[in-house]
């Protein structure tokens, strides 16, 4: 082990004691995530108000999200140039295919202009590709409109959280009580209350205000370049609604072949995390009226403009290298492999980047920052158990790709002092346990 390795331990371990302090903000997350998880993967077989429970739907579907996957990466290319094609052609869509992180933040400062603020909705995608950083960089107001981000916003809170609910992990009491430190309001202690607070406060600036909104997609239809996105507060139907610009930023691999497709992908990764959809908003461009003598004229009530800027980055490398993640390239990010895995139960949320919680966050913050960077959010604490791939709904194996960083990690000295003693003793002695 060199210098760096031991030096990448150590922060590791003290994030490691920090998560068995009490109070300590890790540890606070820690506790909650238990059992979070828990109880998500208990739900798994609940029915709610469907004729089937989430995992017989999953399990009924599997084969055509398997399938589907595998076509578009097998012929990635071929279905990223018919979603343009069909995007610019016919869903009188702005459309840019960016090659690197680096041309989507160009492209997309440009689409800003002068605005000086944006709202969005959450967007791992926007992380991902680095959008987030430049808008701060660039000192551009960033307005988070799903609660649990404007939650996040609220306490500032810098450690990382999960995706799908990230402010899940404040209590009651804590939210009405920074409420008041932050606005002079004081509020019954009751979820009611707050969800009241801001549909009352910051409902009429989002049906007023928004010029430039953000989103992700769950899912794109290359077949006819209809954007996919589910929801259950309504703040993305306001935000690609009630705007005069809507962009769309996204990897290449949420594209899939065609719209029910598409459609299965979102209802999947509402089942799968037994969270609704009360909207699916299916997107095939700016608003628009005929009712003139049926002179079709764009930008009734509706967004004026939706740019879609598409980014490949890493994603075609992958493939055409047959590089160590790219089965990474058939995740539709429903994170929840998260409630199954043995490390996100056991560390929380030190076993993360800022991409978010578990393996799928790490693997990012590798592909863009390369190995120190994996090491650093916790790469060692993964089991290899493979419950993730079990779990699944197209059968991604992360344990593998985690063990084949983990290689390369150990390659480079960087593998933790306890594990290489344990690897010493299997080479020397033919037994771990002596």
């Amino acid at each position: 082990m060199n210098d760096k390795g031991k030096e990448l331990y150590e922060v590791v371990n003290n994030k490691i004691c920090l998560l068995n302090e009490k109070d300590t903000l890790e540890n606070k997350f820690g506790r909650f995530w238990k059992i979070a998880c828990n109880l998500k993967s208990r739900q798994h077989d609940l029915r709610y108000n469907y004729a089937d429970s989430s995992r017989e739907f999953v399990e009924k579907y599997k084969d055509r999200l398997v399938n589907l996957r595998d076509e578009f990466v097998n012929n990635m290319e071929y279905y990223v140039e018919k979603c343009i094609k069909v995007m610019r052609e016919t869903n009188n869509m702005r459309v840019y295919y960016a090659k690197t992180n680096e041309e989507a933040q160009e492209i997309f400062l440009k689409e800003l202009g002068d605005n000086k603020v944006i709202y969005k909705s959450k967007s791992v995608e926007a992380k991902d590709i680095g959008i987030i950083d430049v808008l701060k960089k660039n000192k551009i107001k960033i307005k988070e409109t799903d609660l649990g981000d404007v939650l996040v916003q609220l306490f500032d809170y810098i450690l990382p959280s999960f995706q799908v609910g990230p402010g899940a992990h404040f209590t009651v009491d804590e939210i009405v009580a920074k409420i008041k430190e932050v606005h002079g309001v004081e509020l019954e202690q009751k979820a009611s209350a707050i969800v009241d607070y801001y549909r009352k406060t910051y409902r009429r600036e989002l049906l007023n205000d928004v010029k430039v909104s953000l989103t992700s997609a769950n899912a794109i239809s290359a077949e006819d370049g209809t954007i996919v996105l589910g929801e259950n507060e309504g703040n993305i139907s306001l935000l690609t609604r009630a705007t005069e610009k809507h962009i769309v930023v996204c990897g290449i691999t949420k594209i899939v072949p065609t719209i029910l497709d598409a459609v299965l992908v979102a209802k999947l990764q509402t089942r799968i995390n037994n969270v609704s959809f009360n909207y699916i908003s299916l997107i095939s461009g700016p608003s628009n009226t005929s009712d003139i003598q049926g002179q079709s004229v764009i930008g009734m009530y509706g967004a004026k403009e939706v740019v879609v800027i598409l980014v490949d980055d890493w994603r075609m490398k992958a493939l055409k290298e047959n590089l160590l993640y790219k089965e990474f390239l058939k995740c539709i990010g429903c994170r929840t492999c998260n409630y199954v895995c043995t490390a996100s139960r056991a560390f929380g949320n030190i076993y993360a980047s800022k991409y978010g919680l578990g393996a799928t966050a790490i693997i990012r913050d590798y592909i863009h920052n390369g190995i120190e960077a994996a090491v650093k959010d916790g790469l060692f604490l993964c089991t290899g158990c493979e419950n993730c791939y079990h779990w699944c709904p197209i059968s991604i194996n992360l344990g593998e790709i985690m063990k084949s960083i983990k290689k390369e990690a150990t390659s480079m000295g960087l593998c933790p002092p306890p594990l290489k003693e344990y690897q010493q003793k299997i080479l020397k002695e033919k037994n771990p346990f002596k």
